[in-house]
């Protein structure tokens, strides 16, 4: 087994300007040799020491963990410190003052560290097992941070059992980046076929629940559209037809009507008779338009219907919802008012917890 290192930051007892590596005993539990680079950025005066320290022999440590170093020769107490980084490998990051401000994160509250450490992972996702490993959190305690952090808007939770989020930047990262493959894809054919879900996943090593929450995401904010699990650029609006725009002005009608909000994909096509391709164009019209939105398989819900029907349940004095409740209140069947819950979870306004959802 090689050395092992890892990154803290040192309250000094000494004082010393110029430090860049120093020997001395460490002690956590038991005592080994160890070995300490200073981080050091030119012509900035560090407020924090921030160190990587080589062992000579393993030691078991998490995030936050305490120590002492000593100088081995007169055995005087030389600085204390705080674990932020269990273990490193590799070089030294060639961008300190970038790596010093992702350890000045880690240096603050359980929260904050969980928030560096999503942001370090970018579209990859942190996992429940990765901040286990790296803390002595809990698992009931890792959950309770995460939902803190996506009531703030600071991560997404793609997955509650195990834990898995992705930060904001990291989601946005990976929208872009799929946007951008389907995009190249659709410019490479002659005919616009799509990029189906399988040829995305195998373009992008990442977690599956990640590449389906973006594409969620993407479809619902009306960038692409999926048919058959092909997915394609939306289409323009530019040079509609004037029979075009008088199928538009009757489905906007039935907007404003509500009637969106009882049909699914197929019901409304059929009833519109129109043909798949045409039908999906000027439905794309609508989502840019923002008059509609579409939750799971498809089912189409009326924009300004929704967002009454949200501040409604948010003003409501009750916090916990049933399906029955909640068919009631929407006036939906059960086919449609279980996807447009779910919809909801989604969307971070209602949160289900066994039988029932907690309106947020």
């Amino acid at each position: 087994m090689g050395p092992m290192y890892f990154e803290a930051v040192l309250d000094l007892r000494v004082h010393e300007e110029n430090l860049s590596r120093m020997d001395a005993v460490i002690a956590f539990k038991e005592k080994t040799r160890a070995s300490v680079f200073f981080y050091r950025i030119d012509g900035k005066q560090a407020d924090k020491r921030f160190v990587r320290i080589q062992l000579q022999s393993h030691v078991q440590m998490k995030w936050r963990d305490h120590f002492t170093l000593t100088d081995f020769k007169i055995n005087e107490l030389i600085a204390e410190g705080r674990v932020l980084v269990p273990e490193v490998r590799g070089e030294i990051p060639e961008n300190l003052e970038e790596h010093t401000a992702f350890l000045g994160q880690l240096d603050k509250k359980e929260d904050d560290m969980i928030f560096a450490l999503a942001q370090k992972k970018g579209i990859q996702g942190l996992n429940q097992e990765e901040i286990l490993n790296f803390s002595r959190l809990s698992e009931q305690k890792v959950m309770s941070l995460c939902q803190s952090l996506e009531r703030e808007k600071k991560i997404r939770i793609v997955s509650f059992h195990p834990v898995l989020i992705i930060s904001r930047v990291g989601l946005d990262l990976l929208e872009k980046r799929i946007l951008s493959m389907i995009e190249n894809y659709s410019q490479a054919d002659s005919i616009e076929r799509g990029l189906d879900l399988k040829a995305i996943k195998d373009r992008i090593e990442v977690h599956p629940k990640l590449i389906a929450l973006t594409i969620h995401y993407l479809k619902y904010s009306g960038k692409i559209r999926g048919e058959d699990q092909n997915f394609v650029i939306m289409s323009p609006e530019e040079n509609i037809s004037e029979s075009d725009e008088r199928i538009i002005e009757k489905m906007d009608e039935m907007c404003r009507k509500g009637e969106f909000k009882n049909y699914s994909f197929e019901e409304l096509q059929h009833r519109l008779r129109l043909p798949s391709e045409r039908f999906y164009r000027l439905f794309d019209i609508l989502l840019r338009r923002k008059k509609v939105i579409y939750g799971k398989d498809g089912f189409v819900f009326f924009s300004d219907w929704l967002d009454q029907l949200i501040g409604h349940l948010q003003k409501s004095r009750s916090k916990k919802l049933t399906v029955a409740e909640f068919k009631k209140i929407s006036g939906l069947s059960r086919k449609y008012a279980i996807p447009l819950l779910e919809l909801l979870d989604k969307k971070g306004v209602t949160k289900k917890e066994g039988s029932v959802h907690i309106i947020l």
